[in-house]
């Protein structure tokens, strides 16, 4: 059975993902936070959004540091 996942599971799957990528290198609560919001907002991405590639990229280095 096909189940089509929600918008937030796969900012989760994507979350888990960067983490992965990172070294699973531990954020603070609010960083972790960030990641999820920063996640959801590029599985919502619309290229006539105000969300560009290079907008999710600097949020994301700045919390991975």
């Amino acid at each position: 059975m096909d189940q089509q996942k929600s918008e937030a599971e796969v900012a989760l799957e994507l979350m888990r993902l960067v983490l992965d990528q990172a070294g699973n290198r531990r954020l603070t609560p609010t960083r972790t936070l960030a990641l999820y919001h920063l996640c959801k907002e590029a599985v919502a991405y619309n290229p006539e959004g105000q969300v560009t590639a290079d907008y999710l990229e600097e949020n994301l280095k700045k919390l991975l540091q």
